[in-house]
């Protein structure tokens, strides 16, 4: 039997001010329902405001939502690896918070996919020597 492939998650930095974050939405909805990968919204500001925008794509989508720790979303940006702090921002995370990929700018269904293979590369693939 083929070993399970890794947890991997495709973290997504959101806020409803940011309109490239809004309009890739639909894309990371098609990523979480026919692939089946687990996302997690992270939620920078307007709290009840993005909790809404993403119910209205997918109550998946709402339910994978957690806000933000830092009171300011450029240090939130920053602490997850994105040196400027600019939206859109995603990141593929392993099981155990390391991150493997990272991309700034419009998420696509493609780009999605490609974000988690590259944890499960880093898993999967020999060491090299």
């Amino acid at each position: 039997m083929p070993a399970a492939l890794p947890a991997v998650t495709l973290e997504v930095y959101y806020s409803p001010a940011c309109i490239p974050c809004r309009l890739e939405l639909p894309a990371i909805a098609e990523f979480s329902r026919v692939d089946g990968r687990r996302v997690q919204f992270v939620i920078l500001d307007q709290t009840e405001r993005a909790r809404d925008e993403l119910r209205s794509i997918s109550e998946r989508l709402a339910e994978s939502a957690i806000v933000s720790p830092y009171s300011n979303p450029r240090t939130a940006l920053r602490e997850a690896g994105d040196s400027d702090g600019i939206l859109p921002y995603a990141r593929s995370v392993m099981s155990d918070s390391k991150s493997c990929a990272s991309w700034r700018g419009e998420l696509t269904l493609s780009r999605a996919r490609s974000l988690v293979a590259a944890c499960i590369r880093k898993v999967t693939s020999p060491a090299r020597r």
